[in-house]
Order: C-alpha cells, then sequence, then structure tokens
C-alpha cells in the first residue's frame, strides 16, 4: 500500500482498503483525473521494476500510452454514468499467444454521493474464451453431424462438394464425419452402421483420394468445402 496515494482518498477507509487488498491480483483506484490513487498491480513490479506508479496517469502505467484510452476502458464510463462497468480485452501474450482479460470497474462515492473515484479489478479469463470456443466448435460439430444423420434417415443425399473425387453418397457421408474429428465408432452410431462397414468405407475414401490418413482426408473435405 503507498500511504502517499492514500492521503490523496483519506475518506477510503481501513475496511475498504482491506476488501480491495483481498481482492483478485490486479486492483487499481484511479480519480477523474485518470491518476492512479492507489494499486496492487504484482505484474507491474515484474515488468517496470521500479516505477513510481501512484500519481501518474493510468493509461500511461497500465497500457503504456501517452493518451486516454478511446476504447475499451471501463473506468471513465464510470465517472461519466455513476454505474458499473465491465469490458473484455485481447491481448498478445510474451511468447505471441493469444490472451485475454476481463476488466469491472465500480464508482467510489464521497459522503455526498459523488463519483470521485473508480476501483478497477482486472483477471485473466483466457481459459474461459479457450473453454467457450471449445464448446461453440463441439456444439456446431453435433449440429452437423445430427444434420448428417437426419438426412440419412430421410434418404436425402448430402449437398455435392464441386469436386466429389468419385466418392460415392454414404462415403462422403463417412468422410464429413471423420473430418469433423468423429472416431469410426462414433461414425458407425451416427450412421446406424457397423464399425467394419466405416472401416471399408476409410479405406475406399483413401484410395479414391490417394492420401494416406484421415488428417490428409480432412484436408481434402475442407478445401471441397464438406466441413
Amino acid at each position: 500500500m503507498d500511504e502517499k496515494g492514500l492521503d490523496r482518498a483519506t475518506f477510503l477507509g481501513l475496511s475498504a482498503r482491506e476488501i480491495l487488498e483481498s481482492i483478485g491480483e490486479s486492483v487499481v483506484v484511479i480519480d477523474r483525473d485518470l491518476r492512479l490513487v492507489w494499486i496492487k498491480e504484482p505484474l507491474l513490479a515484474h515488468f517496470r521494476p521500479g516505477v513510481e506508479a501512484v500519481g501518474q496517469p493510468c493509461y500511461s502505467i497500465l497500457a503504456g500510452r501517452t493518451a486516454p484510452c478511446e476504447r475499451d476502458c471501463p473506468v471513465a464510463p464510470v465517472f461519466a454514468t455513476g454505474r458499473p462497468q465491465r469490458v473484455e480485452k485481447q491481448l498478445t501474450g510474451p511468447k505471441g499467444e493469444e490472451r485475454w482479460r476481463e476488466a469491472r470497474a465500480y464508482p467510489l462515492l464521497d459522503r455526498g454521493g459523488r463519483v470521485v473515484l473508480a476501483a478497477r479489478i482486472s483477471f485473466d479469463i483466457t481459459r474461459r474464451k479457450r473453454d467457450q470456443a471449445r464448446r461453440r466448435r463441439d456444439l456446431a460439430n453435433l449440429e452437423r453431424s445430427l444434420d448428417e444423420l437426419n438426412r440419412s434417415q430421410l434418404g436425402q443425399p448430402p449437398p455435392e462438394p464441386a469436386g466429389g473425387g468419385g466418392l460415392t453418397r454414404r462415403e462422403l457421408e463417412v468422410l464429413r464425419l471423420m473430418a469433423q474429428g468423429l472416431s469410426k465408432p462414433q461414425v458407425a452410431k451416427v450412421l446406424a452402421i457397423s464399425p467394419n462397414t466405416v472401416k471399408r468405407h476409410a479405406g475406399n475414401i483413401f484410395n479414391k483420394l490417394g492420401v494416406n490418413d484421415r488428417a490428409q482426408a480432412a484436408v481434402w473435405a475442407a478445401r471441397q468445402g464438406l466441413i
């Protein structure tokens, strides 16, 4: 805790400071001029050791900017509306990987009910975003598989690709499902055929397309618009 920062906001009582200390790993308090009043940010000490943060513009210390953030800033709207704000921001990690953080900002009021400070809490949501993307992919695969099953049950042929590679309708169905990541037993269950039949169709598919495995077959299927 920086006492100099606390002197600028004496109304921030001990109980409030204790609450802020206990929340998350990244918590900052910012005044109406967008200057840092109080900060708890372990990453700052790691990446910018020795930097005196309190009293400096938040956009300079936290974002490395020379001017206030025009987008993805949850703090300025708090002072404008008096209501909590939430934003998600996509970042690039130190090894070039995609990272996501969520920031939430909350108003801190004086005794007259005026918003004089904003508390911003930030945390990593990369795992949550990846889980959401995986669930969307799984759902899309399931919907496609069910569509193929319904077409098969109704005797409707699947949409033909621009170049069918000489594959039969059933072989195209098997290829689509395998390219979506389904195992041979799963394909058999979806199409209500035996695993041995799926294995035979897979062999025919590889021979007709001139490929050696399902990965190469999936590439062909993607190029043909099958998946």
